[in-house]
């Protein structure tokens, strides 16, 4: 009904054309009136013959009526108009006329794209100075739980006796710290040996400025990338795999500027990396001396490990006898530059921009451009590529991508023992924990929940409803390389039931059912479906029931430690397949090779025709969720190139994107009535 809005709205220059106009259009809805009550009857003996429920049946009388009523508000307000004495009184009917259809319209929840709040989150450096006393640690986790321990470590040293000094928590699992199969492994890979543990996580795991636990152990290891809590998480994880008590410290420390400019990524103004440093979260301050940044205070999370440390100091570890400090986090890169491709293989970009202009019409009032010759920027992008290809395979026939794009590697350092003291000054030790207290993980909120129409009626003296919506709040690390899938499935048996009567049925001779057969729509006001959050195909939150093509609000909130939460929304037509990729800051080559894997064997299923124990999260959730991980690589790489060419450093926060099937809703009288 949505044309008859705006035909009320037709200029008309008499109430004799009026009358003629609306006259004309009565005739068009007393046509579709008829169609749709033909359509209804068949629907009404079509659920009598399938033997469905009683209430798939009420429902449909219930739209019947709902789709009367409004029909005849309509014809209604057509006689007012009509009958009208002059323009002026018609005028005022026909905006009468014009609310009902406002009423119940469908509105387009369409978000059109605006390049001045693009969707992403750029944060500025929140400057948080780091905390300077004890206690203010402590009273961020309420109270040190190991500051009995310290104490009693004093007096067993001239006991001799170990009893109370260590307790299981530091050989214990925890959302962190997962013993996966690939922890193990390289643990005993490791040979379990602390020495070697600790300096191959030194060694391989690239640091990240951000502040919070994010990605834990077995995220980290794939990636070789994390902050000090992911970082440290990794190590012990590993340590206590090889069965080594280890427990995480948090503190101030103090660091000479240059070398603060140096891990942060070549900085060459202290500020700029300061800065930079604050824009992850962490508490930062500059030092300064004679009029000039020389040193560096901030919160840092290093480990300590209780190590066989006399006489081998952890070269050989039996049994341990010293809890040892460990910073795997902290270290110094080496900076080579790369190919300098813009001199080597000039880009006549003023040119370029030149010919685009003269193709294309530019409103800069407006802030857009059209009639852009898509083919002259296509095909000039293409001969530069093949310049720069050329250039490179004569010049340097065996360049790497580091070759090209300029390296950053880590300084090793091996030793024969470890050293038992950290790499800086510790301006102070805060708090002593075997798990990262939960204030200090990011988190991610999925809320699911019907929408509300203006004009609902509520009764004010009702007691308030059940939350019945979708809620559920997890840690990223819980998260990390997990599949996350949002899609729906029948509310009720009942609906379930109607979903299976408009399906085929089993050919006679076992002949597969082709996909001509199934339906190409389904009766929307017949059917209600719940939203299924999963994870890794696991139903872990279930939501209250929407009518098939109805509207669900869905929310995403990401909580971080330093930034508070930022949500992003999305309007669903209830019944889409929806797939969430999360970048916690890398795509791991690991995550990308397993979701290949699984499409393959899913592949060699349906080539076998073997459907036993396939799911709809498998079918549809992987394609869709490799899609959206895929993606994030390709922009992480994208972003990695930039970086490096611009001589800048980019830094990915926490971020997700959303791959999902799409329903084509038909409605009337803003009730879905055919997906």
């Amino acid at each position: 009904m949505e044309w008859v809005e705006a035909e009320l709205g037709a200029p008309a220059a008499d109430m004799k054309k009026l009358r003629k106009h609306l006259d004309a259009k009565r005739k068009t809805i007393e046509a579709l009136d008829a169609e749709l009550r033909l359509k209804f009857a068949q629907t009404e003996k079509w659920l009598k013959n399938a033997n469905l429920p009683a209430e798939i049946l009420d429902r449909h009388y219930r739209f019947v009526k709902h789709y009367d009523a409004n029909l005849e508000e309509l014809k209604g307000n057509i006689v007012r108009i009509e009958k009208a004495k002059n323009m002026e009184e018609a005028e005022a009917e026909i905006e009468k006329t014009k609310k009902q259809l406002k009423r119940v319209k469908r509105t387009s929840k369409h978000r059109h794209l605006d390049p001045d709040k693009l969707p992403n989150r750029q944060p500025k450096a929140k400057k948080r100075e780091p905390r300077m006393e004890k206690e203010e640690f402590e009273r961020d986790f309420k109270k040190d739980n190991f500051t009995w321990r310290n104490q009693k470590r004093i007096l067993v040293a001239s006991a001799g006796s170990l009893d109370g000094l260590l307790l299981p928590d530091d050989l214990a699992e925890t959302i962190e710290v997962p013993f996966t199969p690939e922890i193990r492994t390289k643990a005993a890979e490791l040979g379990n040996s602390p020495l070697r543990i600790y300096e191959w996580v030194r060694n391989n795991i690239e640091f990240v400025p951000t502040w919070g636990s994010i990605q834990g152990a077995q995220m980290t290891l794939e990636t070789r990338q994390g902050n000090a809590f992911d970082t440290a998480s990794l190590l012990i994880a590993l340590l206590r795999a090889a069965g080594v008590k280890a427990r995480y410290v948090m503190g101030t420390i103090e660091l000479p500027i240059e070398k603060v400019m140096n891990w942060a990524g070549d900085f060459t103004d202290p500020m700029s990396a300061l800065d930079f440093f604050s824009s992850g979260g962490i508490p930062t301050k500059g030092l300064v001396d004679g009029g000039r940044i020389v040193a560096a205070r901030m919160e840092h999370v290093w480990v300590e490990a209780y190590i066989d440390y006399f006489p081998s100091r952890g070269a050989k570890h039996k049994e341990g006898d010293t809890w040892i400090s460990l910073d795997p986090s902290f270290k110094q890169y080496t900076y080579s530059d790369g190919i300098d491709i813009r001199s080597a293989v000039p880009f006549d970009a003023q040119t370029f921009l030149d010919q685009v202009q003269a193709t294309a019409t530019i409103d800069e009032a407006q802030g857009y451009a059209t009639g852009v010759d898509a083919l002259l920027v296509q095909q000039t992008l293409q001969d530069y590529q093949t310049r720069v290809q050329d250039y490179i395979q004569q010049t340097y026939p065996d360049a790497t991508v580091g070759d090209v794009l300029g390296r950053k590697e880590i300084v090793r350092q091996e030793f024969p023992f470890l050293l038992g003291t950290l790499p800086y000054r510790t301006a102070v030790k805060g708090a002593t924990f075997a798990a990262i207290p939960d204030a200090y993980r990011h988190k991610l909120t999925f809320h699911v929940e019907n929408e509300v129409t203006p004009g609902s009626f509520v009764d004010p003296t009702a007691p308030a409803p059940a939350d019945t919506s979708l809620r559920l709040t997890m840690s990223l690390p819980e998260l990390a390389g997990k599949k996350i899938t949002l899609s729906y499935s029948p509310a009720t048996a009942q609906d379930e039931a109607v979903l299976e009567a408009y399906l085929p049925k089993p050919h006679a001779d076992g002949t597969p059912i082709q996909p001509s057969e199934l339906p190409s729509s389904l009766p929307a006001y017949l059917i209600n479906v719940k939203p299924e959050l999963r994870i890794d195909g696991q139903v872990v939150a279930t939501g209250a029931p929407v009518g098939l093509g109805g509207t669900n609000i869905f929310t995403m909130t990401f909580s971080d430690p330093s930034y508070g939460s930022t949500t992003i929304t999305n309007y669903l037509d209830a019944g889409v397949f929806q797939a969430i990729g999360l970048n916690l800051g890398r795509i791991s080559p690991q995550q990308l090779t397993n979701l290949k894997a699984g499409l393959e064997a899913t592949r060699a299923k349906l080539e076998n025709q073997d459907f036993t124990g396939l799911t709809k999260d498998q079918l549809v959730g992987d394609l869709l969720y490799t899609t959206a991980i895929a993606y994030h690589a390709e922009l992480s790489i994208m972003n990695a190139i930039a970086a490096r060419t611009m001589g800048v450093n980019a830094l990915t926060l926490p971020s997700e994107t959303i791959f999902a099937t799409k329903l084509k809703v038909l409605t009337l009288w803003g009730i879905p009535r055919l997906v």
